[in-house]
């Protein structure tokens, strides 16, 4: 027995999708994670229960706003073409995305389900390995480096900035990608 091709998303839905993630996004950004959701809703321009059709809760929601960010960094990435130091490119903007969601990173520490990561992860590994493979191939990275080991480089970029302002996420941003970048260069056989 075969199975029927599931119908296309309507335009609305997609629409309304879309305006829930760049509402989301914007209000956490304001006012953090704990925002009323409302606010979200009217933002977007939709009531309340299209938000809860969309998503379940307020971890759902910031999870698929962060998700889209790492889906469209690894767009972006692709369009900067086939150049070796796309990669390091690559490298500045997750930076720049970690400081811009910092207030959604304990959010991720402390979801209970690992399988609730896993779209996040994959993402993530696919926006930046290609690049990272012709960074490999180039000899600009090491190539013990796998794709992914981008997570893990995603949660040094991360770390450090509970608590801290605008000012400071900056500077010990700044410092992580340095100790970062010195950490992939390939090392000489002799030493």
């Amino acid at each position: 027995m075969s199975r029927t091709p599931p119908k296309p998303l309507r335009k609305d839905v997609i629409h309304n999708r879309a305006a829930l993630l760049e509402a989301a996004r914007a209000v956490f950004a304001d006012q953090g994670l704990d925002a009323p959701l409302d606010l979200i809703a009217e933002k977007a321009g939709v009531g309340r229960g299209t938000l809860y059709r969309h998503f379940a809760d307020r971890t759902e929601l910031a999870m698929a706003v962060l998700e889209a960010d790492v889906t469209d960094l690894g767009r972006r990435t692709a369009e900067q073409g086939e150049a070796p130091e796309v990669f390091f490119w690559f490298l500045d903007r997750l930076a720049d995305q970690m400081i811009r969601n910092a207030g959604m990173a304990g959010m991720v520490r402390n979801v209970r389900s690992p399988d609730a990561l896993t779209p996040l992860r994959q993402s993530l590994m696919e926006a930046g390995a290609a690049s990272l493979a012709r960074a490999q191939a180039a000899g600009l990275v090491r190539e013990d480096l796998r794709p992914m080991d981008i997570r893990l480089i995603a949660t040094l970029l991360g770390a450090g900035f509970q608590g801290a302002d605008e000012a400071e996420r900056q500077a010990v941003s700044q410092r992580t990608r340095v100790l970062i970048l010195d950490g992939l260069r390939p090392r000489s056989a002799v030493s």
